[in-house]
């Protein structure tokens, strides 16, 4: 015939075909006049097209026809896991905070002009880099001036040596001297005592004795305070050398670095202004320095201290583990809980690495001991709880269960099913109760499952990291 069938189906079908293969048939039929034998070939005509037509019907629709009338339903193909037993701690939820560790605060050395590098707030930075920059002019002058002094005390010193090596000489003269009028005193005194010299030029012998013997001694002392001032003058030397010392350093300061890596969380909002010494310029975070902060219940606290780890994750399901660091002694009355911090281990994730981001803990409410778990791809959430379809033969069976903290891969379950039962954890997104099903492998749900089955090892919930 040469034409296409029309896609569309039923009622429009049949009107299209009668348009098209009886359009030449829609002439007036005989009158009684020409008899019968002369209408008998139109009527023939008319009579094959109508049966193309409703044999075209039939065959475009019988498919549809036929599905709805076999109820639309086949075998559904599934895999299915064991709910197993583990010995785990029962868990809590409990609402923790991150906390900041130490910051690094870049502060000023001196009062001073500072001028702020290209570094702004957020950014990361390393040890080294300069974060700022002070006017050291007045420094630098203080430097200078500290060099003069410098120079000053070297020459005093230079000369309290020349002034001691002269003393020096004096006194072995004054010594020599002291010496001969003792000498000379003697032997006055002798010749005396025989009547050889008169009295008068002996106490005159003996008073230039005394004499000699007091210049030694005032020559002694006079080196003795030329000693002293010498080490005074070194001290002072020392001293400047020091400060000059130090000077630079400050000098050096000027330029405000970083000590440590981490974000820049706080920053002066000035680009130029003026800053006294001590004054915060900045303050830096240490990126692997954070801590969860969390008040827990005073029951629990045994249980937290035996635990290794704690398990955790943000609100973004970002997990993290971390290790009770210290209680703090400081309870709450009224909700009777103590204040413990946690130290994260294998780093803290990114988008948790803020003051006061949302931790949420499970912290472990009973010791070790065996409890059910399921694993998580079998749970189906309800309005009003949760639900799990069973391998029942080669049915499926819902199962309304009630479930506790999640597990890794798991919840541990709390009503609902027994050890051993077989829960459908594939292809049960469709399921309805009752429905045939087929084990992946082409097996049915009461046999041995085929290769498309998980395994009930690699189907085994984790051990809940926290318990021991």
């Amino acid at each position: 015939m040469g034409r296409a069938v029309p896609p569309k189906l039923e009622n429009d079908c049949v009107v299209r075909v009668f348009q098209e293969y009886l359009v030449s048939f829609t002439y007036p039929l005989p009158t009684a006049r020409y008899g019968f034998w002369g209408g008998f070939s139109a009527y023939f005509q008319s009579a094959a097209g109508l049966s193309l037509a409703a044999a075209i019907v039939i065959a475009t629709i019988s498919p549809s026809w036929a599905q709805k009338a076999g109820g639309g339903k086949r075998t559904a193909r599934v895999e299915i896991a064991e709910v197993k037993t583990q010995i785990l701690s029962n868990f809590t939820e409990v609402q923790g905070r991150v906390t900041v560790g130490l910051l690094e605060s870049v502060t000023a050395v001196t009062n001073a002009t500072t001028q702020l590098g290209e570094f702004r707030l957020g950014d990361r930075v390393v040890p080294g880099d300069v974060i700022a920059v002070q006017d050291s002019a007045k420094l630098e002058l203080r430097l200078s001036q500290l060099r003069a002094r410098l120079r000053e005390a070297k020459v005093r010193l230079a000369d309290s040596d020349d002034e001691l090596r002269a003393e020096a000489g004096l006194l072995d003269v004054n010594k020599a001297r002291a010496e001969l009028l003792a000498g000379k005193a003697k032997r006055a005194k002798e010749l005396v005592a025989n009547n050889a010299l008169a009295v008068d030029a002996a106490e005159t012998a003996f008073n230039a004795s005394l004499s000699a013997n007091l210049q030694l001694l005032s020559r002694g002392s006079s080196i003795a305070r030329k000693k002293a001032q010498r080490e005074i003058n070194a001290l002072m030397i020392a001293q400047t050398e020091f400060e000059i010392a130090q000077l630079v350093k400050d000098i050096k300061a000027t330029k405000l670095r970083t000590q440590t890596a981490g974000q820049i969380t706080f920053l002066a909002e000035y680009r130029r202004g003026f800053a006294r010494e001590g004054e915060i310029i900045a303050k830096i975070t240490d990126l692997n320095n954070f801590e969860i902060e969390a008040e827990i219940p005073v029951t629990y606290l045994g249980y937290i201290e035996a635990a290794k780890s704690i398990s955790g994750r943000g609100l973004d399901g970002s997990k993290l583990e971390m290790q009770l660091r210290v209680s703090l002694p400081v309870q709450n009355l009224r909700s009777a809980t103590r204040t413990m911090r946690f130290s994260v281990s294998g780093g803290i994730p990114s988008i948790l690495q803020a003051d006061n981001a949302v931790v949420v803990m499970q912290v472990p409410t009973t010791s070790p001991m065996p409890l059910l778990v399921v694993p998580k791809d079998a749970v189906l959430p309800l309005t009003a709880g949760h639900m799990v379809y069973l391998a029942d033969g080669d049915r499926a069976r819902r199962q309304i269960i009630q479930i506790g903290a999640a597990v890794d891969d798991g919840f541990i379950v709390k009503k609902g099913l027994t050890v051993g039962q077989k829960v459908i954890v594939r292809g049960n997104e469709q399921l309805s109760d009752g429905r045939e099903i087929q084990i992946g492998g082409g097996k049915k749900a009461g046999g041995k499952a085929g290769s498309g089955q998980k395994s009930n090892e690699s189907l085994k919930p984790a051990k809940m990291k926290g318990s021991n």
